[in-house]
């Protein structure tokens, strides 16, 4: 049987930026077709200044998180290598600390434009018909939930115990969430983390937006967003394997 594709892009109804801001979570595939042949930088911008605010004005109730993570990391590395003091991981902690807290919002716009560059990538193998500015596009505007999920973050930095905060991944909306850092394989905990809810809606936009504007099958379509999905699982699975 041969699935239908999307249809090309057709003149919609102009809406403004923050009309669409609402609309990508509620009707995603009218906003790839109205913004198709837009600039990346709005939803980009947006995103990464939205997260930055959000980042610093909760930093302080989910440090407790990414203390729990650091200390973990810093008492392997010692073991690993004797040469590493106490002193060494404090300092590097700060900048951590500090790179977290402040610099999120440059990070945010790098990563988001990596996803971009691999949305056009990716998707040439999958038959995807769209120039590099709309992968930029699609990879923009399907990173959206991720302000959702510093919101979400922050509340429950506001809202939990701090003996509870154990890491970052103590926060996500994964299965990860309910596993004990210090008593779980991190290669499997790490994998769990990538089903956070957040994330598996980030990868179902991308899907969506490839759909719309590459021109391709629906089955296509969803086999794109799962090599997208692994392909942001092996630097997660490197990581792990570092740690054990």
């Amino acid at each position: 049987m041969t699935e239908s594709t999307a249809p090309a892009a057709a003149t919609t109804a102009k809406t403004s930026f923050w009309e669409d801001v609402i609309d990508i979570f509620i009707s995603p595939a009218a906003v790839f077709r109205r913004r198709e042949f837009s600039s990346f930088w709005a939803p980009l911008a947006f995103i990464a200044v939205a997260i930055a605010i959000i980042t610093f004005a909760t930093f302080n109730t989910l440090e407790p998180a990414f203390d729990a993570e650091f200390a973990r990391g810093a008492g392997k590395a010692m073991a690993k290598n004797p040469q590493v003091t106490p002193e060494m991981m404090e300092k590097m902690r700060g900048y951590t600390n500090a790179g977290a807290k402040y610099a999120i919002g440059v990070i945010m716009m790098i990563l988001i434009f990596i996803v971009g560059v691999l949305t056009w990538l990716v998707g040439k193998l999958v038959g995807a018909k769209q120039s590099f500015q709309t992968a930029l596009v699609v990879g923009a505007w399907a990173e959206m939930p991720r302000v959702l999920g510093a919101v979400i973050g922050g509340v429950q930095g506001l809202l939990m115990d701090p003996a509870k905060l154990t890491g970052q991944l103590s926060i996500s909306l994964s299965p990860a969430r309910f596993m004990d850092p210090d008593t779980a394989n991190p290669l499997v905990m790490q994998i769990a983390g990538r089903f956070d809810l957040i994330t598996l809606w980030v990868t179902v936009l991308l899907g969506i937006g490839l759909y719309v504007t590459g021109r391709v099958s629906k089955g296509r379509a969803v086999g794109f967003a799962i090599l997208m999905w692994v392909i942001g699982t092996l630097p997660v699975i490197q990581n792990a394997l570092r740690m054990m």
